[in-house]
């Protein structure tokens, strides 16, 4: 709320009585003071360096009296202007309701400096801090004492959330007697504890803390960098009451009865796949776990159950968020092939595979139904590697109520492409666009195979051939062949295309000369024949485009176009996917995940600006 009119300033001599006014009340208080020279500050003797220094003190106490005066002016006028605001109209117990969901976003080793930035802006805000002491209720090890013993004081008697965390990847004896003494304290309270962090190098010495009963808590994150030789039943004496768990690299003892009320639960075992659970005690978990809403495993399980094991389907009627990372096909499949979830809407996959036709697919086979549900939220994205294959269709909005995410390591990634496609043609519902990004390495003269695969995908958007692929002219080739009557452009491959980047790949100017004028010029045979629109934009990458003279001709193709020709090393960038708001782990699993799918990218970051870059460019990047 600001006023645009400008405020005129007094005149200097309004200022100047108002100074000597000021100056003279100070004379006046001091008058008959013994310990000044001067008997008059308002007028000393201009010849006594005493006096003139005990006037100019006078004029300083004076300049911070007016200053202290107009700063309590301010403050009145801000209070009352804050209070003209619609948030300050709100209930205290909606502005603490509305801080609780703020501080939820943050840990709680950072809870109170976020706490103190909100109790500063305006002393209404402070006060509702005050006076709830829920906002409190928060203590960690790597608050200074005086902090801790603050927040207990203020929580009064609400339930604590207790953070444990020692820097460092080595447990030492300061880190381990720290440690234990720190949550034997909170135990020593009396406090019922709500939340439980433990960040770690391993947690075997807190072996007797934790089994100690806690039947109140209902959140428990441990996450350790290296796994103790000591399993610890952290579960003891919570009975019924976790509601959200997860766990990284703990060992731990799986034959709880304490998950009856669980509803979230993530498990990584990325760095230590031998402490993982095994199939038969995954699925164990997921029976004791009727309330389940978003279930999250990392790492392979272990073989500790025979291939040939069958389970009894597991109804989890409330699990809508479904998450499997670094997993075998088989592991996968077993675990999808076991569940029954009609309100799961958010599907990630991401497999390894030995076998050239995976079992996986079949399962895959009843999530087609909520695929079909999601295409109005967002464009989809598939990347083609030598090895992989990436189709995600994960709206930027986390409300949109379906996301997909399937990504295989596999041998021969164009089956994958060839099934998924299937599906996608076989809905009688419209299509959103396609991007499709070519890795490098991917070898378009392995199998044939894969052009009626693209085919069936007409609503294909937006092309990126990276570079070093091999044999690219066969796909140039193929988008400018026609696949049906000549008067109908829709029977092209890929009519709807507006963006194409390509890497060199030991292509030649000339040869994307060819391609655009036998696509959208001129037929190669030379018969009449209706062509796709323009292509909005066309970029090259690449040190070796050396052609003027074809490329001037391009340009003159492609007027109106965004068309640009950029002379550096193509950087090629892991493929990039929104990140699960309940995947908490995806901040520190992002580079171990994405090395292991390695050349992925996901095509639909490759968006155009239809605009020309310069084309003299030499920037010095690399592949990362």
């Amino acid at each position: 709320m600001r006023s645009s009119s400008k405020i005129a300033e007094p005149s200097e001599n309004v200022i100047d009585e108002i100074s000597s006014g000021l100056i003279s009340a100070v004379a006046e208080a001091n008058q008959g003071n013994a310990r000044l020279r001067c008997t008059n500050l308002a007028n000393p003797n201009p010849y006594d360096g005493v006096q003139l220094a005990e006037q100019i003190r006078a004029f300083r106490l004076a300049q911070a009296l007016i200053k202290r005066s107009l700063d309590r002016h301010i403050a009145d006028a801000r209070r009352r202007q804050n209070a003209l605001q619609p948030v300050n109209k709100l209930p205290a117990e909606v502005l603490s309701v509305i801080f609780h969901q703020f501080l939820t976003t943050v840990s709680i080793h950072n809870h109170f400096t976020s706490l103190f930035v909100i109790a500063r802006v305006s002393a209404r805000w402070k006060s509702v801090i005050d006076s709830t002491p829920s906002l409190w209720s928060f203590v960690s090890s790597t608050y200074p004492a005086v902090q801790v013993d603050r927040a207990l004081q203020m929580s009064a008697r609400t339930p604590i959330s207790v953070a444990c965390s020692f820097i460092g990847d080595v447990l030492t004896s300061t880190s381990k007697r720290g440690s234990r003494d720190f949550l034997r304290k909170m135990q020593s309270t009396g406090r019922q504890w709500a939340e439980l962090t433990l960040h770690l190098p391993s947690i075997g010495h807190l072996r007797k803390v934790l089994e100690a009963p806690a039947p109140h808590v209902r959140k428990l994150d441990i996450e350790v960098a290296y796994p103790s030789s000591v399993s610890v039943d952290i579960f003891g004496g919570k009975r019924g009451v976790l509601e959200d768990v997860k766990l990284t690299t703990a060992w731990i003892i799986w034959d709880s009865e304490a998950l009856t009320g669980l509803q979230i639960l993530q498990l990584d075992y990325r760095e230590a796949v031998e402490m993982g659970p095994t199939l038969r005690e995954a699925f164990w978990l997921l029976q004791r776990s009727p309330r389940l809403r978003s279930f999250s495993c990392s790492g392979c399980f272990l073989q500790g159950s025979p291939n040939s094991m069958t389970v009894d389907t597991i109804t989890l009627p409330h699990l809508s968020r479904l998450s499997l990372k670094g997993t075998s096909v088989l592991g996968a499949s077993k675990v999808l092939a076991s569940i029954h979830a009609p309100s799961c809407h958010h599907l990630v996959l991401h497999c390894r595979s030995e076998v050239g036709d995976t079992p996986l697919l079949s399962q895959l086979q009843r999530f087609v139904p909520s695929l079909k549900k999601s295409f109005k939220y967002a464009p989809i994205s598939m990347c083609l590697g030598p090895s992989s294959f990436h189709y995600h269709h994960v709206p930027t909005d986390p409300d949109a109520p379906n996301n997909f995410d399937f990504k295989f390591e596999e041998t021969k990634p164009y089956l994958l492409l060839d099934w998924f496609s299937r599906h996608l043609n076989g809905f009688n519902h419209p299509l959103p666009p396609i991007n499709i990004r070519f890795d490098p390495r991917f070898d378009f003269t392995r199998d044939d195979s894969i052009f009626p695969a693209l085919l069936r995908l007409k609503t294909t958007a937006s092309v990126t051939i990276a570079d070093r692929v091999v044999g690219p002219c066969r796909l140039l080739e193929w988008l400018s062949r026609r696949h049906g009557p000549p008067d109908s452009y829709l029977d092209r491959p890929f009519p709807q295309l507006k963006e194409l980047e390509i890497g060199q790949s030991n292509l030649l100017v000339q040869d994307i000369l060819d391609f655009v004028r036998s696509r959208y010029v001129e037929d190669s045979h030379g018969f009449p024949c209706a062509r796709p629109p323009r292509l909005y934009a066309l970029r090259l990458v690449g040190r070796g485009w050396q052609d003027e003279s074809a490329e001037e001709d391009l340009k003159e193709i492609m007027i109106g176009a965004g068309f640009s020709v950029k002379r550096s090393s193509w950087v090629h960038v892991p493929c990039q996917i929104n990140r699960d708001p309940l995947d908490e782990s995806a901040s520190n699993s992002d580079g171990s995940d994405e090395s292991s799918f390695e050349d992925s990218e996901t095509a639909s970051e490759m968006v155009f600006s239809g605009t020309s870059e310069s084309e003299d460019s030499e920037d010095d990047t690399v592949d990362e």
